[in-house]
């Protein structure tokens, strides 16, 4: 039996269709989908490591602390927002470098207030700009926020927006990094004295 020619030709427009909007359309929900999921807050302080700097990024006012409950993500400032492609690659980089460190190293022996001092290579000014859209027109307007910011707008400065904003997004974390290493360090001494004598853990 001889198939119709009307029955390709359907046939052919339904691939078509599936080839130029339908696939397209499944891929891109698919990685907007994928990349919500790993944009939240929630997602990067599941790793252990992070404890302390999101217990101080929550008592900040970019942690939901202000007074009107905005609230920004880990990756509104630590991923580079200059394009689209640009966020992307930096999102799987630093994305596969932390998965990495967390599962193949000891994340306790890291000197984390050494890293503090590198915050410039993994705080970007184009994620502060992002949300601060306006804040050039703002600082035009205070006359003490204009000098300071001057040499910022006229490209005569190498600082960013943390090498003179240290502990933006993160209250106290000098201290709850302490805290943590603290409890750790007790954790490990616990672990140590029930090794040498096991019928002191019951």
């Amino acid at each position: 039996m001889q198939i119709p020619r009307a029955f390709w030709i359907i046939l052919i427009i339904i691939g078509v269709v599936v080839a130029a909007f339908i696939l397209p359309f499944a891929s891109w929900l698919i990685a907007d989908e994928g990349m919500a999921a790993t944009s939240g807050s929630e997602f990067c302080v599941g790793c252990h490591s992070m404890e302390p700097m999101e217990n101080a990024y929550l008592k900040n006012v970019h942690g939901g602390a202000g007074p009107y409950g905005v609230q920004a993500q880990c990756v509104d400032c630590h991923l580079d927002h200059s394009s689209s492609i640009a966020y992307f690659f930096d999102k799987i980089r630093t994305g596969t470098h932390d998965i990495w460190v967390e599962y193949t190293q000891d994340t306790h022996a890291i000197d984390w207030e050494a890293k503090r001092e590198e915050r410039e290579s993994f705080t970007y000014d184009s994620g502060c700009k992002h949300c601060h859209v306006k804040l050039k027109e703002a600082t035009m307007a205070s006359p003490d926020a204009f000098i300071a910011h001057k040499a910022y707008y006229l490209g005569e400065t190498k600082d960013t927006c943390v090498s003179c904003h240290p502990n933006v997004g993160h209250t106290d974390l000098e201290e709850e990094l302490i805290k943590h290493a603290e409890r750790y360090q007790q954790k490990q001494l616990k672990e140590q004295q029930q090794k040498e004598n096991p019928s002191s853990g019951s």
